[in-house]
């Protein structure tokens, strides 16, 4: 199952985008962490370098994705307020969390909950996967989250553990695919040209079903 959805990513989404993604979201990483020491007092920098983290992320990866032409937004949230990060490229979805070193569980949010609901087509019927009414499943597509790994409390703040791909669950409870972004890269063709191939979301559902049944 794991396989088949890079595949399915790897063949709508250039590889260009994930050789560039992971310098630039160390470089606002590092950047936060600077920017919260010199400007902030130790009581507040944990805070302040958490949202600098937040925004100087999301900023970044939408110029990454901008400089190599995949439609890139950033909506607000409903109720208007906060705005978040969205790449829309070939059916494909990608958002932005992190998660604490000890804990991959993506935080809930309604936003991500909007790009993981995509997902609800790889899932058994039986799991309460809408408890919340205003979420709907799309019928087409893959909700990708990239997710950055933040490192253990001790170790330097100043970088992040890794940076990995995502496919959530719709409930956000857990990942159909949680891969360091060098496992991704390593299954692309080395072929310039992306196109995507017929990987249907009924061949997903049922190798995911196999996968479980096998299990």
């Amino acid at each position: 199952m794991e396989s088949t959805l890079i595949s399915y990513i790897t063949s709508r989404i250039p590889k260009d985008f994930f050789v560039r993604l992971p310098g630039e979201l160390e470089g606002a990483y590092f950047q936060a962490f600077a920017d919260a020491e010199q400007k902030c007092g130790v009581p507040e920098q944990n805070r302040v370098r958490g949202q600098l983290r937040h925004y100087y992320q999301n900023k970044v990866m939408r110029e990454v994705g901008n400089a190599i032409s995949i439609p890139t937004y950033s909506p607000h949230t409903d109720p208007k307020g906060e705005r978040y990060t969205l790449l829309l490229l070939n059916e494909v979805a990608i958002g932005r969390t992190s998660v604490a070193f000890t804990d991959k569980r993506p935080p809930l949010a309604k936003h991500r909950k909007t790009i993981a609901a995509v997902n609800s087509r790889l899932e058994p019927t039986n799991l309460d996967l809408f408890s919340d009414s205003d979420v709907e499943a799309r019928q087409d597509g893959l909700g990708v989250l990239i997710v950055t790994v933040h490192p253990p409390k001790k170790a330097n703040q100043s970088v992040p553990s890794h940076f990995v791909v995502g496919v959530p669950f719709s409930n956000l409870k857990g990942w159909h695919l949680f891969e360091p972004i060098p496992s991704i890269l390593a299954a692309y063709e080395p072929v310039a040209d992306v196109k995507p191939v017929d990987i249907a979301f009924p061949t997903l559902k049922r190798q995911l079903k196999e996968a479980e049944d096998g299990n």
